[in-house]
C-alpha cells in the first residue's frame, strides 16, 4: 500500500504543472475539460478533468469543421506552472466560424516556443495525424516514418502513454521498453512520461540492454555492421560449443592415494560431451549434467581397474566430484562461462577469432581484431546478449540460494513454533472462561513473515534481462542492427513494438536501408504510418530541403510544413574545405543582425 500510493502521489506531483490544457463542448452542450490526468470530486464522483487518453477526449485532437465528431467548439489553454498564460476557443460548426480567428493559434505558439535541455510534451496541440498514430492498436509491429521535425519522437512517447493507459491491466505489470539512441537523448526525453502520468516505463539504449552492462565505446562503421548481421547467429553458437570438450585426445587423470594415473581416452570424452549436450540444455545449465556423466565415466573405469566397490554409488561420486583433480577436468572441459568474457575472447584472440570467421576478408578482419582487455562496445552488446541466451545462468549461485534459502525457512518455522509454545502456555494459565486463543500452523505463521518485493514492475525489469515486455518502442530505429532487433525480439516475442525513425536519416553504411529490408527476415507481418508534417522546419525552407531530397529518392513526396516561415533561405556557395567555418560565420552573422534589430537587451 505504501508502494502504490508513493507512486500516486508522484503521478499526481509530476501532473499538477500544466494539468488543464482544454476542453470541449458537444452539440448537446455538455462540456469536458480535458486534462494531463482524470480527475473526479472524492465527494460526489463529479467528473473534473478528463484524462487525454480517454476515449471522450479523442474528439479534442482530431475534429475539425469538415469531420465534427460531434463538437461545436474547442478550448485550447496553455499555462506555466500553475498560471494560464493564454486560452484559444475555436469554433466548429460552420454558423459560427467568424466567432473566432484563432484556429491553430496554440500550435502556432507552442511552435513558436524556444527549445529546451529537457523535451516538452505536446499533449495540448497533438494534431490529427499524430493521434491515429498514438492510439494504434496494441498487437503487431507498427513502423512510424517521418523526417527531421514531424514529431516522431514526441508521437512515440505519447503512444506510450497512451497504451499505458488503454491496456493497464497487462502493461503495468509487464512494463513498457522505450529504447533510446544514447543516454543524453534519455536524459532529454525523461520527463514526459512522469508528466502525464505514467512510470511503468523503461528507458534504456542499446549499449545498456542487458543489465549490469554499460557500452559505451564504439566500433568502426564495417565493425558495427559485421556485429549486426543475423548470420552471426550460428556462428556464435559454434563459438559456444568451441568450449565444450575441446581438446581433441584423452586425458590422464591422477588417481587419489596416489595410485596410478586414469586415462580418459577421446572416445570417452566425445560420449560424456554427447550427454552434456542431450537436450539441447543451455551451456551453462548443463554443467550439473555434464559433471554427472563424466563422473559415471569415472566409476566405470574405477570399476573395470579395481573390481566393483562395496561404497555406495552416491558416496563415491561425492568423493570424486570432491576430488581437486576432478574439478580441474570440469572446469577444462566444461568451464562456467561470462557471456561479456566470451565476446572479447572471440574479438581479441586471433586463433579463436579464426576458428570462426575463417573465409573473412584480411581487411576486415584488421578491423574486428582488438587488443585484450578492450571496453566492450555498443555494437557488441546484441552480441552478448545473444550468448547470454546460449549460456544460461550459472547453476553453482542458484544451488547456493536455494540451500539458503532451505535453510533460512527451517530457522523461521522454527522461530514460529517456540512463538506459538509461548502462546499455548500462556493460554493454558488463563482463566477457562477467556477466549481461546486462535492457533495456526507453525509453516503458515512463518510464511505471513515473508518481505515481499516491493519494487516497481519497471524496477524489477531493469534489472532482469529475461523479462517479457509487453511493449517496446524503439527511437531512431533506423539504425537497429539485424542482431539488435532479435535482441528486441526475444524480450517481446509477441513482436507488439512501435519504431520510429527515418529510413532516409540512416548513417550506419553507406548502403540504402528500407524498413522492409529490416523487419522482413524476423517481422514477418508489420504496418507502416507517415507522418508528413514538419512542425519545426519552416515551408520556405523545407522547399530547397527537399530539392537536395529528390537528389537522392526521386520520388519522395514533398513534406508539408505547419508554418511557411517569415524569411526566404539564404543560399552562400562556397568550397567543399571551407563549409565547416563559412556555416558558422554566416549563423553569427544572422545572429548579430537578429540582436541588431531587437536592441542592446536581446
Amino acid at each position: 500500500m505504501v508502494a502504490h500510493h508513493a507512486q500516486r502521489l508522484q503521478g499526481l506531483r509530476a501532473a499538477q504543472y500544466g494539468l488543464l490544457f482544454g476542453g470541449v463542448e458537444n452539440d448537446e452542450g455538455e462540456r469536458f475539460r480535458i486534462g494531463r490526468i482524470g480527475l473526479s470530486d472524492p465527494d460526489d464522483g463529479e467528473r473534473l478533468l478528463v484524462d487525454w487518453r480517454a476515449p471522450v477526449a479523442r474528439a479534442f485532437y482530431t475534429a475539425t469543421p469538415l469531420h465534427r465528431e460531434g463538437l461545436r467548439a474547442r478550448r485550447r489553454i496553455t499555462a506555466t506552472d500553475r498560471r494560464v498564460t493564454a486560452v484559444y476557443d475555436e469554433a466548429l460548426r460552420a454558423d459560427d466560424l467568424g466567432e473566432t480567428d484563432s484556429r491553430d493559434a496554440a500550435l502556432m505558439a507552442a511552435l513558436d516556443r524556444p527549445r529546451t535541455a529537457h523535451m516538452g510534451d505536446i499533449v495540448g496541440t497533438i494534431q490529427r495525424e499524430q493521434d491515429a498514430i498514438i492510439r494504434g492498436a496494441l498487437p503487431g509491429t507498427l513502423v512510424v516514418q517521418g523526417g527531421p521535425g514531424t514529431g516522431k519522437t514526441a508521437v512515440a512517447l505519447h503512444r506510450a502513454a497512451y497504451l499505458l493507459y488503454e491496456h493497464r491491466n497487462r502493461l503495468a505489470k509487464s512494463v513498457v521498453l522505450i529504447v533510446g539512441p544514447n543516454a543524453r537523448f534519455l536524459d532529454y526525453i525523461g520527463q514526459v512520461l512522469p508528466s502525464l502520468g505514467e512510470d511503468a516505463a523503461v528507458l534504456m539504449t542499446p549499449g545498456t540492454l542487458v543489465p549490469g552492462l554499460v557500452a559505451t565505446a564504439t566500433d568502426a562503421p564495417a565493425a558495427a555492421e559485421f556485429k549486426g548481421r543475423l548470420d552471426l547467429v550460428p556462428v556464435l553458437k559454434e563459438v559456444v560449443r568451441g568450449y565444450q570438450v575441446p581438446a581433441d585426445g584423452g586425458r590422464r587423470m591422477l588417481h587419489p592415494a596416489g595410485m596410478k594415473p586414469m586415462t580418459l581416452d577421446g572416445q570417452l570424452l566425445r560420449r560424456v560431451r554427447t550427454r552434456g549436450r542431450a537436450g539441447g540444455v543451455a551451456h551453462n545449465r548443463a554443467r550439473p549434467q555434464f559433471e554427472k556423466a563424466l563422473l559415471t565415466e569415472i566409476l566405470r573405469l574405477e570399476d573395470a581397474e579395481h573390481g566393483p566397490s562395496s561404497m555406495d554409488d552416491a558416496e563415491r561420486r561425492a568423493d570424486w566430484a570432491e576430488d581437486p583433480a576432478v574439478q580441474e577436468l570440469f572446469d577444462e572441459l566444461w568451464p562456467l562461462l561470462d557471456p561479456v568474457d566470451v565476446v572479447r575472447d572471440l574479438f581479441s584472440d586471433p586463433a579463436r577469432f579464426d576458428r570462426a570467421f575463417p573465409d573473412l576478408d584480411p581487411a576486415l578482419r584488421g578491423v574486428l581484431l582488438r587488443a585484450p582487455g578492450h571496453p566492450v562496445t555498443v555494437a557488441d552488446v546484441p552480441l552478448v546478449d545473444e550468448i547470454a541466451e546460449l549460456l544460461g545462468e550459472d547453476p553453482r549461485p542458484g544451488a547456493a540460494a536455494r540451500a539458503r534459502a532451505q535453510a533460512d525457512r527451517l530457522t523461521d518455522v522454527a522461530y514460529a513454533q517456540h512463538v506459538l509454545d509461548m502462546v499455548a502456555d500462556a493460554d493454558a494459565h488463563e482463566d477457562d472462561e477467556a477466549a481461546p486463543v486462535s492457533i495456526v500452523a507453525a509453516e503458515v505463521l512463518a510464511d505471513r513473515q515473508v518481505l515481499g518485493d516491493d519494487r516497481t514492475p519497471a524496477e524489477r525489469a531493469m534489472h532482469d534481462r529475461e523479462w517479457v515486455y509487453g511493449h517496446i518502442i524503439v527511437d531512431e530505429a533506423q539504425e537497429t542492427s539485424p542482431m539488435l532487433l532479435r535482441a528486441l525480439i526475444r524480450r517481446c516475442p509477441t513482436r507488439s513494438m512501435t519504431l520510429v525513425g527515418d529510413e532516409h536519416q540512416y548513417t550506419a553504411t553507406d548502403s540504402a536501408f528500407t524498413w522492409a529490408g529490416l523487419l522482413d527476415p524476423q517481422v514477418p507481418r508489420w504496418r507502416r504510418d507517415d507522418l508528413t508534417v514538419n512542425y519545426r522546419t519552416p515551408g520556405r525552407i523545407l522547399k530547397l530541403a527537399t530539392g537536395v531530397l529528390r537528389r537522392v529518392e526521386p520520388d519522395a513526396p514533398e513534406p508539408a510544413s505547419a508554418r511557411d516561415g517569415e524569411h526566404e533561405p539564404h543560399v552562400v556557395r562556397v568550397d567543399a574545405s571551407e563549409l565547416g567555418a563559412a556555416t558558422a560565420r554566416e549563423a553569427q552573422a544572422a545572429l548579430d543582425a537578429v540582436a541588431d534589430t531587437r536592441g542592446p537587451s536581446a
